[in-house]
């Protein structure tokens, strides 16, 4: 056996390590994929928000008393309207940053020296994997803009097309990284199973 120190799990629940399992690689999603669009959502809808609200005694402001009793949005009907949507959308994107931080933080993708698995939840945790002996291709697709970041979606094939395979698993970082480390993983253990009765199982 390697004398190689093994990698302590951080993000994976380390007690769903089988005996001579051991990992190779944890990764969430990266923030690059995830929060973009929600964070410029809010912030341009959060300064439309404060904008409209105060737009008109800014705009105005040699008619500051008068604009404050005439045009205040409780009376100026369409910029209230306006700003009552850019707050309802400011709102919207709140939420999905919320949405999208928790499916960040609970969405952990793992590759051990025998599996290939996805860990989900916070509380409760919940596990889809592939055993590397039934992987049959790792598939990398990036954009232009995703191979600038860094990031790109991985595609893990399986053996009678399990839940698990053909699925894309979007902003990985380092996605050839991870490729790598799936086909290294599954040569290692048909190796293991060529090598005859004294071979590590591939479970």
């Amino acid at each position: 056996m390697s004398t190689t120190p093994r990698t302590m799990p951080k993000l994976l629940k380390a007690t769903y390590l089988g005996d001579q399992e051991y990992l190779l690689e944890e990764t969430r999603a990266t923030k690059l994929f995830y929060f973009p669009g929600p964070i410029l959502w809010t912030f341009v809808f959060g300064l439309l928000t404060l904008f409209t609200a105060n737009a008109i005694v800014s705009w105005f402001p040699t008619l500051s008393s008068w604009a404050q009793s005439t045009f205040t949005l409780s009376s100026y009907i369409p910029a209230k309207y306006l700003a009552y949507l850019w707050f309802i959308l400011f709102i919207l994107g709140l939420l999905w940053l919320l949405v999208r931080y928790f499916r960040w933080i609970t969405t952990v993708y793992a590759v051990t020296s025998r599996r290939v698995i996805i860990q989900k939840g916070i509380l409760g945790k919940d596990f889809d994997e592939i055993p590397v002996t039934q992987v049959r291709g790792v598939d990398v697709h990036q954009t232009f803009g995703q191979r600038i970041l860094g990031y790109g979606t991985v595609r893990v094939s399986s053996e009678g097309g399990k839940s698990l395979g053909n699925e894309d698993w979007r902003g990985i970082p380092k996605p050839f990284r991870f490729q790598k480390l799936i086909e290294n993983a599954t040569q290692n253990q048909q190796t293991a199973a060529g090598m005859g009765p004294g071979a590590a199982p591939g479970r």
